[in-house]
């Protein structure tokens, strides 16, 4: 990335919504803080993402759903809004921004869904970065992980299939290998995130907006957001009062199911314990299976 010269370094005050939180932009930058974040579908990756932008002060943009190796402002993919992107500010005009001609932002924020990580952190991507998104102040790679065992019966739930059940699993175990520090694939300041601690423990989230920099307020923890439906079983019912929906239950549905209850092998299971912990309610289901296994 070329720098200016110390001479051309100038600095300047935005607001968020016109409103009442002064954020300062270094001129150098288009980004000053740019969250590259990937997941699989269905680990709350929308309702986290739409947690960091009810906290995060300034000019904001999220890119929906984007897929690796391109621009993220041309691959990104549409939401329920039918627009592929969110922004809070004015000035903000997709085609100029598709085209190349970036404003300065706050917070950047991409999203990869389903998707192997060294296919988004490819070189191709750093080596087009400062021309695709334009150059960041600061850069981190949020990894977002649900316990295997909800995930995938919400996914069965959902009824996803672009994706075969074989390469799913195969997905969640290389980004789990990456949460636990066996690979190291994302190559900016990593954070990791732990959805069913999010999802229930507000002191979890009070660490994490502090690891983001964000003004911790848990605005926007009871908000479904509107993206594929919301919630595979809920729906929206609880918007407004998310905290109700049973996240940490949806495996029940198919607890007597063989084929769900075959997509977890004693590797998966074991490797779900060390991030998770025991989940109580889970671990009898699954004895047979690790037992088998051995």
């Amino acid at each position: 990335m070329n720098m200016p010269s110390e001479s051309a370094m100038d600095t300047r005050f935005v607001r968020h919504n016109g409103g009442d939180h002064p954020k300062e932009i270094d001129d150098r930058y288009i980004n000053q803080k740019e969250f590259r974040v990937m997941g699989m579908s269905r680990s709350g990756n929308h309702a986290i993402i739409n947690w960091i932008l009810r906290q995060a002060a300034g000019r904001n943009c999220f890119l929906n759903c984007a897929e690796g190796k391109t621009n993220p402002f041309v691959s990104a993919r549409e939401a329920d809004n039918g627009l592929p992107y969110e922004a809070n500010y004015a000035e903000f005009e997709w085609e100029r921004e598709q085209s190349g001609l970036l404003t300065q932002k706050n917070l950047l924020i991409h999203s990869y869904e389903d998707s192997f990580l060294g296919y988004v952190c490819h070189p191709l991507f750093e080596q087009n970065h400062d021309q695709w998104v334009g150059a960041s102040k600061a850069r981190y790679d949020l990894l977002i992980l649900r316990d295997p065992f909800n995930l995938f019966a919400s996914r069965l739930y959902a009824d996803l299939s672009a994706l075969s059940l074989s390469t799913a699993v195969r997905i969640w175990k290389q980004h789990a290998n990456e949460f636990l520090g066996l690979r190291r694939t994302m190559n900016q300041q990593r954070i990791l995130i732990n959805y069913n601690r999010w999802a229930t423990e507000r002191s979890y989230r009070a660490q994490l907006a502090a690891q983001l920099g964000l003004h911790f307020t848990d605005a926007g923890i009871s908000t479904v957001h509107r993206t594929a439906g919301g919630s595979s079983f809920d729906g929206y019912r609880y918007d407004g009062d998310a905290s109700k929906m049973r996240v940490l239950d949806r495996w029940k549905v198919y607890q007597h199911d063989p084929h769900f209850r075959q997509l977890f092998d004693r590797d998966m299971v074991n490797t779900a314990r060390r991030i998770f912990g025991p989940l109580a309610s889970v671990e009898g289901l699954f004895e047979k299976t690790t037992a088998t296994a051995a």
